[in-house]
């Protein structure tokens, strides 16, 4: 009897223990969200600047993490994706495979849920290499129309990224005569770039494509898959 009980009683110290490390790895590290059954949980998390969220999937599919236009790998059953919020704000995101999938990330210094509408939300998570497109070639249009140039993203160019489900973001972007515009799609769909009689390549996703705005003018574009509902433009000036 003496021996059951000691042995219960080291089970349970055992046990008080693991708790006792686990919450001070979560608190050390700033939490996890679990992707299980096509949803982020917990779909709000509060935490604090410099510790680390960690997404973990559970689902069968595949999933990634989309936030501010910047996206994660995909994430396979078991795969992770970290990140460490240096900034206190308020972190909206979804799942770039899924848009119906979205979360938020509450950053505030003492971890109360507390933010300031007037600190910034912009976030540049780890980057990603994103597979490259060819060019094709212009046909001619009427003046001013595009040119075609070669795929390049890691060079800091103006973009676009196609969010939400037939979205471009920004809708309308503003850039100087000779700027090189990429589209980025950061969604689940296919789409085509349609500028006037140019139409880009089928981009899947984390495929992109670029063009140089040579002579300024309003360029409105759509996407060749989904007609006029995915419209966008370019202004050069």
């Amino acid at each position: 009897m003496k021996v059951y009980l000691l042995f219960t009683s080291l089970a349970a110290l055992i046990m008080f223990a693991g708790a006792a490390i686990s919450s001070d790895m979560m608190t050390s590290n700033g939490g996890a969200v679990k992707i299980q059954s096509y949803a982020f949980g917990p779909k709000t998390m509060t935490s604090q600047p410099g510790k680390e969220i960690v997404w973990i999937n559970n689902d069968s599919a595949s999933h990634s993490i989309l936030i501010d236009g910047h996206e994660s790998p995909r994430l396979r059953k078991g795969g992770e994706y970290h990140y460490t919020f240096s900034a206190s704000g308020e972190y909206h995101y979804q799942c770039g495979i899924h848009p119906a999938m979205k979360g938020t990330i509450i950053i505030t210094e003492n971890g109360s849920g507390n933010t300031s509408p007037s600190i910034p939300t912009s976030l540049k998570p780890r980057p990603v290499t994103e597979k490259s497109m060819p060019a094709m070639s212009s046909t001619s249009t009427s003046q001013p129309h595009p040119k075609a140039v070669q795929n390049d993203i890691a060079a800091g160019k103006d973009t676009v990224s196609i969010v939400d489900f037939m979205r471009f973001s920004p809708e309308v972007l503003t850039v100087t005569a000779g700027t090189e515009v990429t589209w980025n799609n950061h969604d689940g769909s296919n789409h085509i770039i349609q500028v006037g009689n140019i139409r880009s390549p089928r981009l899947r996703h984390n495929a992109s494509f670029s063009y140089r705005f040579d002579k300024p003018g309003e360029y409105p574009y759509i996407c060749g898959i989904h007609g006029n509902k995915m419209s966008g433009k370019i202004i050069v000036k």
